[in-house]
C-alpha cells in the first residue's frame, strides 16, 4: 500500500513545479507588454510599411510622391476612434521633421489629433503632410486648428500640384485605400505626456533642430521607416 505521506509529497512536488512555470510565464508575459507609448510606435511604423507595400504596387493611387519629398513634416495616427463622452473622434501618433538645409530628420515626437467631427465608422488612421518649413515651425509652436484656409484634403496620383494649404491630409479607412479626407475643424497639437513617458524628459518641440534627443530604441523603427518612405527625394 501506498503510504499516504508520499501521495502528499507528490502532490507538493506537482503544485510547485506548476506554481514556478506560472510565476516564469506571469513574468515573461509581463516583461514582453508593451507600454501604451511602445504600441503607439509600434502601430504609426506599421501604417506607414503597410501604405508603403501599397504605393509600390498602386502608385496612380498613393499619395503624390512629389508631395512626399517636399514635405517638412509628417504626421502619421494609426488610429482615429470615436470618443464617446464627446460624440467626436481622436487619435494619437508621431511626427517626424527634417532640416531643410541638411535632409536629416529629427527625432519623432508625439502627437495627436482632437475634435475630429465625423469619421469611418469601421476605424481607420490619418497621414498628414506638413508641407514647408513656415507649416513646421507653426505646428511645432503651437497647437493647431485646422480650417478651410490652412489645410486640404490631399490628391490621389499623378503629380503634385502646388497646393498652397499649410497641412494637406489624407485617411486611411479599415482594409480600404488612402484617399483625401477633410480634417477641418479637427485641431493637431504635441503630446507632451507621451513624449515625456517616451524620452523620459522635457522635451519642447520647437527647439528639437537645436537640442536632439538620444531616440529611445522603439522609436527608431519609425524613423527608418519615414527614411524608406522618402528616400530617393530629391
Amino acid at each position: 500500500m501506498i503510504h499516504i505521506s508520499k501521495i502528499l509529497c507528490g502532490i507538493m512536488i506537482i503544485f510547485t513545479i506548476f506554481t514556478t512555470v506560472s510565476d516564469s510565464l506571469s513574468q515573461t508575459q509581463g516583461f514582453n507588454k508593451k507600454s501604451p507609448v511602445e504600441k503607439i510606435a509600434a502601430s504609426s511604423a506599421k501604417f506607414l510599411s503597410d501604405y508603403m507595400e501599397f504605393a509600390e504596387t498602386s502608385p496612380g493611387e498613393a499619395i503624390p510622391r512629389k508631395l512626399l519629398c517636399s514635405a517638412s513634416c509628417i504626421i502619421v495616427i494609426p488610429h482615429i476612434e470615436i470618443v464617446k463622452s464627446r460624440g467626436d473622434f481622436a487619435g494619437s501618433g508621431l511626427l517626424l521633421c527634417r532640416e531643410a538645409r541638411s535632409g536629416e530628420f529629427t527625432e519623432p515626437l508625439f502627437y495627436k489629433i482632437d475634435n475630429v467631427k465625423s469619421f469611418y465608422e469601421d476605424g481607420g488612421g490619418a497621414l498628414i503632410v506638413v508641407a514647408d518649413s513656415d507649416a513646421m515651425k507653426y505646428i511645432l509652436g503651437d497647437a493647431v486648428h485646422l480650417t478651410g484656409d490652412n489645410s486640404s484634403a490631399g490628391k490621389i496620383g499623378g503629380d503634385a500640384e502646388k497646393n498652397s494649404s499649410d497641412f494637406i491630409t489624407y485617411a486611411k479607412p479599415v482594409e480600404q485605400n488612402i484617399e483625401g479626407y477633410d480634417f477641418t475643424g479637427s485641431s493637431i497639437l504635441f503630446a507632451s505626456r507621451d513624449t515625456f513617458n517616451a524620452y523620459q524628459e522635457t522635451i519642447i518641440p520647437i527647439e528639437i533642430f537645436v537640442s536632439p534627443q538620444d531616440v529611445p530604441p522603439f522609436l527608431k523603427g519609425f524613423g527608418e521607416t519615414v527614411e524608406k518612405l522618402t528616400k530617393g527625394c530629391k
